[in-house]
């Protein structure tokens, strides 16, 4: 953790500052804390910073009991009704998804092209500016955001971001920080993009999170956000903007909707029981549906048409295996950002599955 992050970090319960105490540094120096305590100005709250990254998850030394062994100050850390609550809430999410990106098979060659695409900022507007990575996974968008420029800082629930490690040690921009989309441990209005591709859908309220994350972006500053998409409303799906190379579905764009519809039928079942599926199985049990997304005629009803297989092993768990999971529509999203105080700037197009993301400047 560089030391100049304290500028941006607030406690996650009460926003006050942080106090940072620092027990060992990487070798080379260079104010890179290895092991330290941050403690809470105004709660006393304290979160540990573990192997370089600001832990702000309270059952961190579920995963890192050596750290509480070493320093038995941080024994009070969190308590036990806090860390059950946290488990109960989010430790299905945590556990599964750091499963899922660790296993993820990137950086992959498109990374560029689909995070220029799909957060709507041009690729000459990141340098220079300090932006937050609103659920990074194992971070493949966060290096692309780097390489462009920004100060980038990463926040996850899960450990999946420590495969940014070693970039982010021979980097001075960027910055790892474990944490809640529900909590962000920023202060307000200290970013000048903030992105989030495809995650609060993942939370439980889509809602909350998009309101916890728009409030750090400054004023002036960029918000740009998809998220899973809703049939809905025909009416309103016929108006969803379609990707280049897409206008031959609007003559069949009833059957689109249709089909759209089946979909989330056939997934709301699955889901039924594939939540309740221990992950391990259930990514076992997504290899046919890999290799059925290769199949014309039948992928769309699989979920994940991406032409590498290890790529749609990981899309179709990543769709069924999520405790969370809820979808909305280009209408509902807008009017989010409206009434956070954000100007929408524009509408993401996309393919056959609605996936409405609004680019938007914060007043």
């Amino acid at each position: 953790m560089k030391t100049s992050l304290l500028d941006i970090l607030a406690c996650p319960d009460c926003g006050s500052p942080l106090k940072l105490s620092v027990f060992e540094e990487f070798s080379g120096g260079g104010n890179d804390v290895r092991e330290g305590l941050l403690l809470c100005e105004g709660c006393s709250e304290i979160h540990p910073v573990i192997e370089g990254i600001p832990r702000f998850v309270p059952n961190v030394f579920l995963r890192h009991p050596d750290f509480a062994k070493k320093y038995p100050q941080v024994a009070g850390a969190s308590d036990e009704g806090t860390r059950r609550a946290f488990l109960k809430a989010h430790g299905s999410t945590q556990e599964r998804f750091g499963f899922e990106w660790m296993n993820y098979p990137g950086p992959l060659p498109e990374d560029r092209e689909v995070f220029l695409a799909e957060t709507q900022v041009p690729a000459g507007d990141w340098k220079g500016k300090r932006v937050l990575d609103a659920g990074c996974g194992m971070g493949r968008y966060s290096r692309v955001a780097h390489e462009l420029g920004a100060e980038t800082v990463a926040l996850d629930l899960s450990h999946a971001l420590e495969r940014l490690s070693d970039l982010a040690r021979s980097s001075g921009r960027l910055h790892l920080v474990q944490g809640n989309l529900l909590s962000p441990p920023f202060r307000d209005k200290v970013f000048d993009i903030v992105y989030s591709v495809g995650v609060i859908h993942h939370t439980p309220s889509a809602r909350e999170a998009f309101r916890k994350i728009s409030r750090l972006a400054r004023s002036g500053g960029t918000l740009s956000v998809w998220v899973y998409g809703a049939a809905g409303k025909f009416s309103d799906f016929r108006t969803n903007p379609l990707r280049p190379g897409r206008a031959g579905l609007k003559p069949v764009i009833f059957w689109v909707w249709l089909t759209v519809k089946i979909r989330e039928f056939l997934s709301d079942v699955l889901r039924l029981f594939t939540v309740r599926i221990p992950g391990k199985l259930l990514y076992l049990l997504c290899y046919p549906l890999a290799f059925l997304g290769a199949v014309p005629g039948i992928r769309y009803l699989t979920f994940s048409a991406h032409p590498l297989w290890r790529v749609r092993l990981q899309e179709n768990f990543d769709w069924l295996t999520p405790p969370y999971q809820s979808h909305h529509s280009k209408e509902e999203l807008g009017r989010w950002f409206e009434e956070e105080g954000c100007e929408v700037v524009k509408v993401l197009p996309h393919g056959f599955v609605p996936k409405p993301g609004i680019l938007g400047r914060k007043k």
